[in-house]
């Protein structure tokens, strides 16, 4: 991890523009990265799903954090722990607090904030130890530099393509600063037809937000690709 390209990315959600029963804050997707950091935000809403295939509602105890795996965790063990799959969407339990805040005079915001770790750009991805006795493990996860890792997973979701583009069109050159969304790889289709995003390509900047994907009432704070 030491100089790895770690990236704390809070997110904000206006929920009274986003707070429907059902909608999507943040699409099903697993992290690219090797640990994500959550710390326990204002709202609930964060599901993970286990290996066994149940979903899970995460409930982040005060001082404490939730360390999940991402896909470079998942390749130093050859899979043994798998990238954790996870969305954020706002349910009865959500509405019951966000009635609550307003009651009480507090924000309806839904702030995480979350810290991406990486390992290194040059450093080597591979089963490491006892991982790499398991069978298929050296098939499925060979040796990759962690930065061709990284841009593999954002080519698959097209989102490299779009921060070249926003980049050279600013003038900054080809040198992106990733948005947090860059951390995040979900299922699905992708698309670099618009950087609004849509149901399965979360607009850059922003958040999975369903039918407001691409609105101001779906985007959070970010770090910017253009510097």
């Amino acid at each position: 991890m030491a100089q790895g390209p770690h990236l704390l990315a809070p997110t904000a959600s206006d929920l009274d523009c986003n707070g429907r029963l059902g909608a999507g804050l943040a699409g099903y997707h697993y992290d690219l990265n090797l640990i994500t950091v959550h710390g326990r935000s204002r709202f609930p809403g964060l599901y993970v799903w286990l290996r066994d295939g149940r979903r899970v509602a995460v409930r982040i105890p005060p001082g404490c954090l939730l360390m999940q795996a991402g896909k470079q965790l998942e390749w130093l063990t050859g899979g043994y722990i798998m990238a954790g799959m996870h969305e954020v969407v706002v349910t009865e339990t959500t509405l019951a607090a966000v009635e609550a805040a307003r009651a009480a005079g507090r924000s309806t915001w839904r702030i995480s904030s979350t810290v991406f770790t990486h390992c290194a750009s040059d450093a080597v991805l591979r089963p490491l130890g006892r991982f790499t006795e398991q069978p298929g493990s050296a098939e499925a996860y060979p040796a990759i530099k962690a930065g061709d890792q990284v841009q593999r997973e954002l080519e698959a979701i097209c989102l490299r393509k779009m921060a070249v583009a926003s980049s050279a069109a600013a003038g900054a050159g080809p040198g992106a600063c990733p948005s947090p969304v860059a951390n995040k790889t979900e299922l699905g289709s992708a698309s670099t037809a618009a950087l609004g995003g849509s149901v399965n390509n979360p607009p850059v900047g922003g958040v999975n937000g369903g039918p407001n994907n691409g609105s101001s009432c779906a985007t959070g704070v970010a770090i910017s690709l253009v510097p």
